[in-house]
């Protein structure tokens, strides 16, 4: 009798076992903090300054893991398909997480399906700009001189449905003006091109951008940012310009393979929480052109619903496809 009791607990708690040696992350084993870009670039060094204070605040060693390739598909599909234990977590951008998924039609992981937002580190701004020898002088007179030669000027980008190509077709839809897109095998060469005067205008990131403004090689139009910029007080958001519509910027952010136990998700958040909100971390992060914002992971998640939605919305009017 005893028997046929204890059978059916002792099978229930059988089944147990996986999820609950899922839930406890080896204190011993090093977090790999997956960064699906380039060791060097602009992602992984703020992977790296987070890591690098994460680890004692969890107790355990943080391991900056590049896995690059495909646009970042590489890495962030590792992590979608790792194991749910806490120990594999994503630095994600929007980059490889949202833009990739919204260009093809048959894109490898779902953001918010394969993914847990954790949290939100912080934004990353662009700016429009122009060489400093081009004669547009404002955002007026860049639409002015579009609509006047519809298609002739071009914009350039890091890539073929990359973030600053979006924008820029978010750009030229907000303002009904026409315009060549040149694509380029990342920032550095897009930039080389803008500055020798072979494109007239890009959105690139602050970091990327300001250092050549201040060298007087580029002149600043507009921001996309919702507010103006700390390092470009005196350029206005093209909100202010009467382009309401016209808000985009970047995101970086820590994510776990959708399935990871809430308790392991809040400890993470936690830890973020108190390493991202110090003023040397916001200092080190602002040099690189990260403004912390350390959403927690429910309000980035809705956050990153409205992003999906708005960019999948701009790529289908602008006809852009990856596949």
């Amino acid at each position: 009798m005893l028997r046929r009791l204890l059978l059916p607990c002792l099978a229930a708690l059988a089944g147990l076992l996986p999820a609950l040696a899922c839930a406890q992350a080896s204190p011993s084993a090093p977090i790999h903090l997956v960064v699906a870009f380039p060791p060097g670039g602009g992602t992984d060094g703020a992977a790296r300054l987070i890591a690098e204070k994460l680890a004692p605040e969890l107790g355990q060693s943080v391991v900056v893991d590049n896995r690059a390739g495909a646009g970042g598909t590489i890495g962030a599909q590792s992590v979608a398909r790792a194991r749910p234990d806490g120990q594999t977590l994503l630095f994600g951008t929007g980059a490889e997480l949202l833009i990739n998924p919204v260009t093809r039609k048959t894109a490898p992981y779902e953001l918010l399906k394969d993914f847990v937002p954790i949290t939100e580190v912080g934004t990353v701004s662009f700016v429009l700009a122009v060489p400093a020898g081009s004669p547009v002088r404002d955002v007026r007179e860049l639409i002015a001189t579009a609509k006047a030669q519809p298609g002739k000027l071009n914009y350039s980008s890091f890539g073929m449905g990359s973030t600053n190509h979006l924008i820029g077709e978010l750009f030229l839809k907000a303002t009904g003006t026409r315009a060549a897109h040149v694509p380029f095998q990342g920032s550095q060469q897009a930039m080389t091109s803008l500055l020798a005067g072979d494109v007239d205008f890009t959105f690139d990131t602050t970091a990327v951008v300001l250092p050549q403004i201040k060298a007087g090689k580029l002149r600043a139009l507009a921001t996309p940012s919702p507010s103006r910029l700390p390092g470009l007080p005196d350029v206005p958001t093209l909100q202010e310009l009467g382009y309401g519509g016209l808000v985009a910027e970047g995101w970086m952010g820590v994510f776990a393979p959708a399935g990871t136990p809430p308790a392991a998700v809040a400890t993470l958040g936690a830890a973020l929480d108190k390493v991202i909100r110090t003023p040397d971390m916001e200092s080190r992060l602002a040099a690189r052109g990260v403004a912390v914002t350390a959403a927690d992971g429910p309000q980035f998640r809705a956050k990153l619903q409205a992003e999906l939605d708005k960019w999948r919305r701009v790529a289908r009017e602008a006809n852009v496809s990856l596949d």
